[in-house]
């Protein structure tokens, strides 16, 4: 009998310390995994999506260096009531000269909020300076195509994966993961920026 009640005031002093761990622990699985839901260690992982199926067919880009814009929708889990958000991406989808079929995002990689990436088909024959940044167009080296940021002047090759050529930017844009079947092209997830 005296084991027995030991024994249980054991446990009862233990309780709070049992507890404090499972809080932390679930505090720890929350830092590591930020969106899940209390209890749910293991849900899939709430990574962005699509909220909407994005395809084009390939008759879309006869010719190389053929450009088709389009928005792209991202559905993000957040923590409000509706536990979602869409968010509109403008975006590029772009036939290079080697056949080669890429996407980008036209956000320009430094983060600016309304600042978007435009595409240039002769960048050599739009010449001009911003006098803000002192920089011109007509400096670089190219033949092809490139993407131009005219809010900082960075320029992107298309031809080298979208390789900064000069300007401001820490990055080349956002890439979309394509899938080809067929002479359909559908648009998958942005790709994941490393800076």
């Amino acid at each position: 009998m005296n084991k027995s009640r030991r024994n249980l005031l054991k446990l009862l002093a233990g309780a709070p310390l049992l507890l404090t761990a499972g809080f932390a622990g679930e505090a720890l699985m929350r830092f590591t995994k930020p969106s899940m839901k209390a209890g749910g260690i293991f849900d899939p992982a709430d990574l962005p999506q699509s909220a909407t199926k994005i395809s084009f067919d390939k008759a879309l880009l006869p010719v190389p260096w053929t450009c088709i814009p389009f928005t792209y929708q991202m559905k993000i889990k957040v923590f409000n009531p509706q536990e979602e958000e869409i968010r509109k991406i403008p975006s590029f989808l772009i036939r290079l000269a080697d056949d080669e079929v890429v996407a980008y995002s036209r956000q320009c990689p430094r983060g600016k909020a309304n600042c978007l990436i435009n595409y240039n088909l002769h960048p050599k024959q739009r010449c001009g300076c911003v006098k803000e940044n002192e920089w011109c167009c007509c400096t670089f080296e190219v033949d092809n195509p490139v993407l131009m940021c005219h809010c900082d002047g960075s320029i992107y090759d298309l031809a080298r994966e979208g390789m900064v050529l000069r300007g401001r930017a820490p990055r080349p844009p956002r890439r979309y993961d394509l899938r080809v079947e067929g002479d359909l092209i559908s648009i998958g997830l942005l790709q994941c920026a490393i800076a």
